[in-house]
C-alpha cells in the first residue's frame, strides 16, 4: 500500500510516475497500450504502401500509394523530375514555383493511383471534378490541374501520404481484430 505523501508526489511529478511505470511494466505509449517493439512501432506494411490506402473526403476520394523512399516509382519519378533542376535545387536558388509545379507533377504520376468523385446518383465513378463542377477524366494532367487549383488540397494530400501510420502493421492487425 501506497502511504499519501508518495501518492501526492506521484501526482505533482508525472514524469517521475511514467519512469516508474516504464521501469515497473515495461514500455508503454501515451495511451497507455504496451508498445511491443520497434518494428510493430515502425513497421509498414509494404505491400499497402504500392496498391494504395484510400482518403475519403466526402464528394470524392483519392486512392494512393506512400510518398517517399518505400516507393521506388516516386524515387525514379523524383529523380526524372528533378534532374533538369539538380544544380539550382543543391545551390538552394530553385524557384518556389517550379518546386510546386515539379511535387505536383510527381505526386500526380507517383502517388495518385486512382481518382473518383460520387456521381448525381451517389455512386463513386472514376474522374475529378472540375472548376465547374462537371466531371473531367481522371487524368495525370486533370490531377496536377486539381492540385494547382486547390493548393490547401495538395498540402493535404501531401501530409496525408507520408503518414506512416496509415501504413502501419500494427494499425492493420488492430483493425483486423475489430
Amino acid at each position: 500500500m501506497l502511504d499519501m505523501g508518495l501518492i501526492l508526489f506521484l501526482a505533482c511529478n508525472p514524469h517521475i510516475a511514467a519512469y516508474l511505470l516504464i521501469v515497473v511494466f515495461g514500455s508503454f505509449c501515451l495511451s497507455g497500450e504496451i508498445i511491443m517493439s520497434m518494428y510493430k512501432q515502425f513497421g509498414t506494411d509494404k505491400e499497402l504502401e504500392k496498391k494504395g490506402i484510400t482518403l475519403d473526403y466526402g464528394t470524392f476520394r483519392i486512392t494512393a500509394a506512400r510518398a517517399g523512399s518505400s516507393n521506388s516509382k516516386f524515387v525514379r519519378t523524383h529523380e526524372f523530375l528533378t534532374k533538369p533542376v539538380r544544380r539550382l535545387i543543391e545551390q538552394e536558388i530553385l524557384p518556389v514555383e517550379k518546386e510546386r509545379e515539379i511535387n505536383r507533377r510527381l505526386y500526380a504520376k507517383a502517388v495518385v493511383l486512382n481518382w473518383e468523385v460520387q456521381d448525381e446518383k451517389g455512386k463513386w465513378k472514376q474522374g475529378i471534378e472540375g472548376p465547374d463542377g462537371s466531371i473531367l477524366p481522371y487524368t495525370e494532367e486533370n490531377v496536377i490541374n486539381a492540385f494547382a487549383d486547390l493548393p490547401d488540397l495538395f498540402t493535404d494530400f501531401q501530409i496525408q501520404t507520408n503518414k506512416m501510420q496509415l501504413f502501419r502493421i500494427a494499425d492493420r492487425e488492430a483493425d483486423a481484430k475489430n
